[in-house]
């Protein structure tokens, strides 16, 4: 009886864990840029001119990546200064939101504003338009 009262607390600590790591997420996202789909990702990115960022890490950008983008994984934007214009909105794209969140703050910090940074919801996997193959 103990051992599955164990199993079981540990279970649903580990839920609890994950939902509140998925909400804050979504949370942080929201604050720090506008969560689009893929539909309004491709359209917002023709419409604005904007520059695409894959924040994958640089094998998963080369096996395939959205049409137009370039690669600046996460950890390069720890490092300092991105080379992005801040002029121009940012579009950008991970393996999930998690990483493009993360990639928002720090653009944020460098001076560009929530309504020019645009993260697609899903992240890659989800994107539905051209890429490469």
């Amino acid at each position: 009886m103990n051992l599955l009262f164990i199993i079981v607390s540990v279970v649903v600590v580990w839920l609890a864990i994950y939902l509140v790591n998925a909400l804050l997420t979504s949370f942080l996202a929201k604050r720090r840029a506008q969560v689009v789909g893929t539909e309004d990702f491709a359209s917002q990115f023709a419409e604005q001119k904007g520059q695409m960022i894959d924040v994958r890490e640089s094998d998963s950008y080369k096996r395939s990546h959205i049409m137009g983008a370039r690669n600046i994984p996460v950890l390069n934007f720890s490092q300092g200064k991105s080379g992005l214009r801040t002029e121009r909105p940012v579009f950008i794209y991970g393996d999930g939101v998690r990483g493009a969140s993360r990639v928002a703050g720090i653009l944020k910090k460098q001076g560009f504003k929530r309504n020019q940074l645009y993260i697609l919801k899903g992240g890659f996997a989800q994107f539905s338009g051209r890429k490469t193959k």
